[in-house]
Parts: C-alpha cells; sequence; structure tokens
C-alpha cells in the first residue's frame, strides 16, 4: 500500500472571506466626510453664538459707560496742529493748518482714525450718517485721520469707498494729536466741551449700538456726560 502524503480535510469553516477594499475605502471616506459636516455645522453655530454674544447692544448705560473714560479733572484739548483738506474743485485740495482751539465755542466728538484700523470703518460710516443731526443739535464731528500713510489721497480714496459725504478730511500723520490725547490704541473719541476742555475719551465704544448714539445726542444738546 503505497503511502501517499496525506492533505488536510477542506473546512468551509476554516477559509477566511476575501474584504472588499473599495467596499472599506467607501465606507471610510463617508465616515470623514460626516465628521466633516458634522464639525463645520458645529462650528458655524458656535460662531453665530460667539457673534451674537459679542455684538450684541449695550444692556444699559452703566455697560456702555465703562467704554468711556470720562476724568475726574477736566483738562485742555491737545493744541498740536493737524492738516484740514480744504476742497479747490473736485479733484484738488489745499493743506490748511489746523488746531482743535479754532472750534472753542463749540462741542466737539473728536474721533481718532486710520485707514487700517478695521474698527474704525463701521464707525466712520455711523458718524457720516449722524454728523447732519449732531451738528444741528450742537455738536461738530471731527474726524482726524492719524499715523497713516495712505495720506490725503488715500483718506480721499476711503471716504468715496465708504460714501462719507458729510464729514471733512483732516490729517494728523505724525500722531501729535493723537500723542496730546495721551492714547495709542484706535479708534478713539474725545469728548470736547464749548470751553475746549476734554471730558473724556472713548475706549472701544461701538457707536453702532443705539446707546452710544444716544450718548453722542445727549452731549450734543446739555454738553454733559452721564
Amino acid at each position: 500500500m503505497d503511502n501517499e502524503p496525506s492533505t488536510p480535510p477542506e473546512n468551509p469553516q476554516d477559509e477566511i472571506p476575501e474584504v472588499d477594499r473599495r467596499t472599506v475605502v467607501k465606507a471610510v471616506a463617508a465616515a470623514s466626510a460626516l465628521l466633516v459636516v458634522l464639525g463645520g455645522f458645529f462650528l458655524m453655530i458656535n460662531g453665530k453664538l460667539l457673534n451674537s454674544e459679542s455684538s450684541g447692544s449695550y444692556a444699559s448705560v452703566p455697560e456702555m459707560m465703562r467704554h468711556v473714560n470720562v476724568l475726574k479733572t477736566p483738562r485742555p484739548a491737545p493744541i498740536a496742529e493737524y492738516s484740514a483738506l480744504v476742497p479747490i474743485d473736485d479733484r484738488t485740495f489745499r493743506r490748511v493748518p489746523s488746531k482743535l482751539a479754532e472750534f472753542k465755542g463749540e462741542r466737539l466728538f473728536v474721533v481718532m482714525w486710520a485707514t487700517w484700523c478695521r474698527p474704525c470703518h463701521p464707525e466712520m460710516r455711523v458718524l457720516d450718517r449722524l454728523a447732519p443731526e449732531l451738528r444741528a443739535a450742537g455738536l461738530r464731528v471731527v474726524p482726524i485721520m492719524t499715523a497713516d500713510k495712505v495720506g490725503p489721497d488715500g483718506a480721499r480714496a476711503f471716504y468715496r469707498s465708504e460714501k462719507i459725504v458729510n464729514m471733512p478730511i483732516n490729517l494728523d500723520a505724525e500722531r501729535d494729536v493723537l500723542n496730546g490725547f495721551g492714547v495709542g490704541n484706535l479708534p478713539v473719541g474725545a469728548f470736547i466741551d464749548a470751553e475746549g476742555n476734554l471730558l473724556a475719551l472713548t475706549d472701544n465704544l461701538d457707536l453702532e449700538q443705539p446707546l452710544a448714539q444716544d450718548l453722542l445726542r445727549e452731549f450734543a444738546q446739555t454738553g454733559r456726560l452721564p
């Protein structure tokens, strides 16, 4: 009897099924896509919540006044010169040396701004809209562009792009006026009374909020701050 090598009997239960790699790849891709969608949805909701909290209206006057530094002792407004751009025609301006003291007898809200200051953009639009109303009520808005390399042409281009038509263009190229206020961050707003005294400086005051606009109206009419 021949001795032949024996082979183990076939057992279907011992077979390892072949995995379809394409199916696995598709499943992983689908799961990854789902995670991306869910993550994006979460970020979108979270971003909306954060934005709603940061851009919410002031709940009260005391909350708003945390952004207005009222001086315990008023002091004279800066005496430094700045350049006012006086239009000659539609394309030509001339620089006229000016000082805030020239407005003595008028209440002022001076805003120091620059084209590179992103928060300044909506503030300038709001002030341009309010300027005629505030002027009629007794408050002159004086915008002064400071520490900005774009110069007169850049300032005029900014006014055109933002459709600012109710406010003049003033330049403080050397930061002299800004330094006179004793501050460095923009935007900065300054409340100056009719005697030429600096009463308060704003610190990140959101002029898009109704309470902040009412503050300007109140100062225009009474010359006082809360």
